[in-house]
Parts: C-alpha cells; sequence; structure tokens
C-alpha cells in the first residue's frame, strides 16, 4: 500500500511540473531584445505613410523604445509585441502625437513567398503602442524583402480622438444596489468614481467594436470605475484590448490571474477570461454570474 502511494504522489507531482512548465512556455516574458530585420522593414514602410512631422516621431519612439522593455509572444497563429519603456527615464512629450487614445494606427498587408501576412501598429497615449503580425510570422522575421499589398491609415495620429474623460473619485462611497450592490457584500468597495455621464458614455462605447454586457453598462451609469482590492471594474474610458491568437479582447474586469474580456469584433454578447498565463476560457453571455463568481473566488474564507 505504500509503495503504491509513493508511486501515486510521483506521477502527481510529474503531471503538477508539467503543467507548470507548460504554463510557463505560454507566459510571455519582458525583454531588452531590438526589433528584427522583418519588423524593420515594416516600420520603414509605416514611416512612409505619414508627413515628415510623423514621421520623425515615429522613428524617434522606436529609437526608445528598441533598447527598452517590450513584451513579445508567438502564438499559434500569431505575434503580440507591447512596447514599455522605462518608468524612469519615460519617453519625452515632445516625441508624442495628438492622438492619445488607444486605437489602430495603421495595418499594412503584405506577402513573403507568396504566403499572405498583415499587421496592425496599435496607437495608445500619443505614441505608438506595439503590433500584431498575423499569421505566426516566426519563419520569416529575419526576411526584409516583402511585398506590400496594400496600407491604410486606421487612425490619423495628428487627430484629436475626443476630450479626456478624467476620472474624480467619490468620497464617501454609496449604498448600492442591483449588481454593485451584490458584489460590496462579497468584497467591500474601496474607491468608486463619479459616472462618466451620457456624453462621454456614448462617445467611448461607439470605438469600441464589441457588444459590452448590459450588467456591466449598468455599473458604468453609477460609476466610471470600481476598486474592490483583489479586482476592479475598469471605467468605459478605461478599457484597452489584449491582442491574442485569434484576435483581439477588450478588459472589462481585472483580477490577479486574469480578466473578464470581450472580443473584438463580436456582437453575440459572449464573455471570456483571459488568464495572464494565455490560455483563455469561454464563459457564456452571462456577465452578472460570471463576475460574481470570479469575486466569490478571489474572497478568502474565513476559518480556513
Amino acid at each position: 500500500m505504500k509503495s503504491i502511494l509513493i508511486i501515486l504522489g510521483i506521477i502527481i507531482g510529474i503531471i503538477v511540473l508539467l503543467a507548470i512548465i507548460s504554463i510557463n512556455k505560454r507566459r510571455p516574458k519582458f525583454n531588452n531584445k531590438g526589433f528584427s530585420l522583418l519588423e524593420k522593414t515594416l516600420l520603414s514602410e509605416l514611416y512612409g505613410m505619414f508627413d515628415s512631422e510623423i514621421q520623425i516621431k515615429l522613428k524617434s519612439q522606436i529609437e526608445y523604445f528598441e533598447p527598452k522593455r517590450k513584451w513579445r509572444q508567438y502564438w499559434e497563429k500569431s505575434m503580440s509585441m507591447e512596447l514599455y519603456g522605462n518608468n524612469e527615464n519615460p519617453i519625452s512629450d515632445n516625441l508624442k502625437y495628438n492622438r492619445k487614445d488607444e486605437s489602430k494606427l495603421a495595418t499594412i498587408r503584405f506577402k513573403v513567398n507568396s504566403e499572405k501576412y498583415h499587421i496592425e501598429f496599435d496607437n495608445y497615449d500619443g505614441r505608438i503602442w506595439g503590433w500584431k503580425i498575423r499569421p505566426n510570422p516566426k519563419p520569416i522575421m529575419k526576411e526584409t524583402t516583402i511585398n506590400v499589398t496594400s496600407k491604410k491609415i486606421n487612425n490619423d495620429p495628428n487627430s484629436f480622438a475626443q476630450t479626456t474623460f478624467k476620472k474624480e473619485k467619490i468620497k464617501l462611497i454609496p449604498k448600492f444596489d442591483g449588481l454593485l450592490g451584490e458584489l460590496n457584500t462579497i468584497q467591500s468597495i474601496n474607491q468608486v468614481f463619479h459616472p462618466i455621464g451620457k456624453q462621454f458614455l456614448e462617445n467611448y462605447t461607439k470605438n469600441i467594436d464589441s457588444k459590452l454586457p448590459d450588467e456591466y453598462l449598468k455599473i458604468i451609469e453609477k460609476s466610471e470605475g470600481v476598486d474592490f482590492g483583489d479586482f476592479r471594474i475598469l471605467g468605459v474610458s478605461e478599457i484597452y484590448s489584449t491582442g491574442l491568437d485569434d484576435g483581439n479582447y477588450y478588459h472589462l474586469t481585472e483580477f490577479d490571474d486574469g480578466v473578464i474580456t470581450v472580443k473584438e469584433e463580436d456582437k453575440s454578447g459572449r464573455i471570456y477570461y483571459c488568464h495572464y498565463s494565455g490560455l483563455l476560457d469561454d464563459l457564456g453571455t452571462d456577465f452578472r454570474k460570471i463576475i460574481l463568481e470570479c469575486a466569490k473566488s478571489t474572497t478568502p474564507q474565513h476559518g480556513v
């Protein structure tokens, strides 16, 4: 009997070890490595799409980011790059352009050896945020010869998207009913912010190409974001996306191990949980049920 227990223990240990290795392989890691030859070629194509002022800013931004902290991930069908820089030595405001929202900057479609690819450059806070290439370009990252088939500026970097909404904290936390009230009984609200207002709400939601859950929008009518300590519901002005293998996902609620999201260009109302390990769970369409279950799972049980 003792030997059987030892064998079972060894088997369980191996399974756990393999699971940890699998997760770590999928978890993106920050690095300070430079850009590939393919990326530099595509960046040159990007510069040529804009006037001289924007060209200079984009080139200066890339020069700043190349030796600094970035996040590259190869997925099965794509590759994502996000540029973070250095908080102690941030990019200069003089190098930024007018467009401050999170949006697509430009799209370039190209071929390498008759294989079709496209790259989407992302914009955030007045500078290039990163890019996504589909399908997975890993085998061609050293290529410098490409056949560009089309170019498109998705959003003019010199345009102002809209007046930025400035969040203001509510000093005395109200007594909420509905879903917020239920969540507050599970875990107390730490911070809550004044509602965004109808005009701002419409400005932000029309730029999100996805169906936002009705229960989420009811929360936004009461507050532009709620912080519970172990998790937080993002205000609509804070929503941003993460590029995964099969597309982009908008963050709605953030937890320690992942994010409740909706998929870009998905009008079905489906909700997904994006684990920071890279795994993705389809949770259905019931936002109320999903967030209540997630909130309960993060709350320590008394006596445990």
